[in-house]
């Protein structure tokens, strides 16, 4: 987990296929390299790679927002700190 001014990296663990991402999110962008979207009022960039960018106040709200995320994508295990 990294800080940045307004902005949460979240490291999961996992590669996320943004293709199948897309079909079960509302996206603002969608592309084979990252999706971003605002789940929850929360502003998100999502890689293949797993890791996300969450715009939120607080550390505890990114990782929430990043685990309700991969519940939603049928991913199970919880986000890396």
């Amino acid at each position: 987990m990294c800080s940045g001014r307004t902005s949460f990296e979240v490291t999961t663990g996992m590669r996320i296929d943004l293709e199948k991402a897309s079909g079960k999110l509302k996206t603002k962008v969608a592309t084979k390299h990252i999706l971003l979207l605002n789940y929850e009022g929360v502003d998100v960039s999502m890689y293949p790679s797993g890791r996300m960018l969450v715009k939120a106040k607080s550390e505890e709200e990114s990782l929430k927002v990043a685990s309700d995320l991969l519940e939603e994508l049928g991913l199970l295990e919880p986000p890396k700190t």
